[in-house]
């Protein structure tokens, strides 16, 4: 069995992979759109992304590349404390740029600015690749945000620790097949409105949900490149419960009563819950 994981080797996602799938290989690749497609095309079984963080909400890379799939859905989630440090190499000067994933950036936005202000933040495809990119390049300006492990794995010495006190991250587990339900699921749907300027879509929506008393966990929006909205629902319940189908068909009929469109509205995938806030 191939696992593939957002990388390369240090990642946190690298990490939840080896929590979750200790006795089988796993496949570090370069983008979270690559683990989706390597799954969407059936080279690896499963794939883990990040989904969501405390800090800064949904990773929008994730949701736009299973938009792009048929087959691929999330099968299961998974939960990572994130305890980012700052490292640099020994014997290094004034620091002129950070290097980190966006995502991490941003989550320790604070703290750079209060201790970095004029630093230069610069992304890079995750943080084990930053750490990387410093020890390759001899860069004695620069440092990395990683985790302490990746750091010192790449021979960096560590400034600061836990740098974004309090932080977690959600992951996904990425394949082809629908779970069971258990009692205690969640479940993942984009809807996709057809009508661009029709008033009270999002209202008529919720109120589908409402009416057949399914609670919402969260909804974002997401522009479609074509003057629309993709709109992402979590909601508590299984696709596989009479409630949950019964209101997926009557905002699919809703929105497109003669079905001329396919991609109305789409389960990405029905999980158990672990409650992973909590």
């Amino acid at each position: 069995m191939k696992i593939a994981y957002l990388g390369p080797k240090g990642t946190y996602t690298g990490e939840v992979a080896r929590n979750l799938f200790p006795d089988k290989e796993l496949v570090s690749l370069n983008s979270i759109r690559s683990v989706v497609i390597a799954v969407e095309e059936g080279k690896v079984d499963y794939g883990v992304v990040p989904l969501e963080n405390f800090y800064n909400g949904e990773v929008r890379e994730t949701f736009d590349s299973l938009i792009e799939c048929s087959k691929t859905r999330i099968v299961q989630e998974s939960s990572l404390e994130i305890i980012h440090c700052i490292g640099a190499l020994k014997g290094h000067g004034d620091i002129k740029n950070i290097f980190s994933k966006d995502q991490a950036l941003e989550q320790s936005g604070k703290y750079l600015l209060k201790f970095y202000p004029n630093s230069q933040t610069i992304a890079v495809s995750s943080t084990s690749e930053a750490a990387s990119k410093i020890r390759e390049g001899n860069i004695l300006d620069s440092a990395a945000i990683a985790s302490e492990k990746s750091l010192k794995e790449f021979g960096l010495e560590i400034l600061d620790s836990d740098i974004c006190p309090n932080n977690k991250t959600r992951f996904a587990v990425l394949g082809r097949d629908s779970p069971l339900a258990t009692g205690k699921d969640k479940t993942f749907l984009v809807i996709h409105p057809p009508y661009r300027d029709r008033p009270g879509i999002l209202n008529n929506i919720l109120s589908f949900f409402a009416g057949f008393g399914i609670n919402l966990e969260s909804i974002q929006s997401r522009p479609d490149g074509k003057n629309g909205y993709y709109f992402y629902v979590e909601l508590n319940g299984h696709e596989q419960e009479p409630k949950i189908q019964k209101s997926i068909d009557a905002i699919r009929f809703s929105l497109d009563p003669e079905f001329k469109h396919n991609d109305t509205i789409r389960i990405l995938g029905s999980f158990k819950d672990t409650n992973w806030k909590g």
